[in-house]
């Protein structure tokens, strides 16, 4: 069977970049497609005249599916035997992986995504079936005070059937989370590797056996104090004293000092963390740079600085979700927690505040208002001397 990719221009913001180049675990959304459809034995034809009687799957070029998604869809649309539209069922995956900013459609309980399937002997149809799947395989809720959270549970979905579009940086931003989520999912569902990380553990304390699902690359440099559990590392990583890993994928030649903390994050190569930051639920380009003690939900693009005293804000005082803007018009991201997006090799200057849901442009360099940084001590610019 064939695949083939409905091409668009879709590029976006802020990194003025196609969805087909944006980063999935450090690797492009197009390298992802590819290696896909390959493990299922799908042959990809460049030629984008979808108009043949073979059977076939056609997926929008912003389109992001695991194998187990895409595996699933086609079984059951053979199964059915008619042209087909791969739908998920709305709930808790759907609002967190902001489809509110996708282009999709909206079929009452579920959305429909723009991944097809084609039986032999149809050319072209606009009617599908939609073949519904539930992404909510396993739902883990965080616990938070009541009085910022209803009930005190803020659910998030781990599971193995992925779908997303990459049409929004949040959706970026959820793909990557959502992949690293995905590695817990796959070890759920291994009752063989489990055990054989229970034996090499000699426990069956699930922490204990997290802490043996780590693979790290050569050349790396751990420190003995350093804890690390259910993480990729890469090579020639460096990382001090006391820092923690946890469910994380941290790129090549990336140094992490002491008491560093990253958690369920991507981290580009060549990315540096000094002393003391912590990144949680985030994605860092290569070569982002970070002092500031406190990056979460959030993307930093490539080559990006953020040191002591800028803050990237994440949570609404008024209890609503984080609205976000496509194309100048607000959307809600679905997300009660969600930072900011600050694109390629720009900076933010100490005392910089950014709000939730804001994207900082490529090539922008912002420090706060000229009489609230100390720059001539003879004139003060304005503060008093005491």
């Amino acid at each position: 069977m064939k695949a083939f990719i409905s091409r668009t221009n879709t590029k976006v913001e802020p990194f003025n970049e196609h969805s087909q180049i944006l980063l999935i675990q450090n690797r492009p959304l197009r390298e992802h497609q590819l290696e896909t459809i390959t493990q299922i034995g799908l042959l990809l034809d460049e030629s984008e005249n979808v108009e043949t009687e073979a059977e076939r799957v056609v997926f929008k070029d912003t389109v992001f599916f695991s194998k187990m998604l895409l595996e699933s869809f086609i079984a059951e649309s053979r199964r059915v035997g008619k042209p087909t539209q791969c739908a998920l069922k709305k709930g808790v995956f759907t609002k967190t992986t902001a489809a509110s900013v996708m282009d999709l459609d909206d079929m009452g309980d579920m959305l429909g995504y723009r991944l097809y399937y084609y039986p032999s002997g149809v050319r072209n149809t606009v009617d599908f079936q939609p073949i519904t799947i539930n992404p909510d395989e396993h739902i883990q809720e965080l616990r938070f005070p009541d009085h910022m959270i209803i009930d005190g549970k803020y659910s998030i979905t781990i599971s193995r059937k992925l779908l997303i579009q990459i049409e929004h940086w949040t959706n970026l931003w959820a793909c990557n989370l959502q992949n690293m989520l995905s590695r817990l999912a796959h070890l759920r569902a291994n009752r063989a590797r489990q055990l054989r990380l229970a034996l090499t553990a000699l426990s069956t304390n699930q922490w204990k056996i997290l802490a043996q699902n780590v693979d790290i690359g050569q050349g790396s440099d751990i420190h003995p104090t350093a804890y690390i559990e259910d993480s990729v590392v890469g090579e020639n990583v460096e990382i001090g004293a006391n820092s923690v890993v946890r469910g994380s994928l941290i790129g090549d030649n990336t140094v992490l000092g002491n008491n560093v903390n990253v958690a369920h994050s991507v981290l580009g190569e060549h990315c540096q963390l000094w002393d003391g930051v912590t990144i949680t639920y985030s994605l860092l380009y290569p070569g982002a740079f970070v002092t500031s003690p406190l990056i979460n939900c959030s993307v930093l693009g490539r080559n990006t600085f953020l040191p002591i005293g800028a803050t990237i804000t994440d949570f609404r005082f008024d209890g609503q979700n984080v609205i976000v803007l496509k194309q100048g018009k607000p959307y809600d991201s679905g997300n009660r927690f969600l930072g900011a997006c600050v694109g390629h090799n720009s900076y933010l200057g100490s005392g910089i505040v950014v709000a939730p849901g804001r994207e900082i442009p490529n090539n922008t360099r912002i420090v706060p208002n000229a009489d609230r940084v100390l720059s001539n001590l003879d004139k003060l610019n304005g503060f008093q001397k005491v």
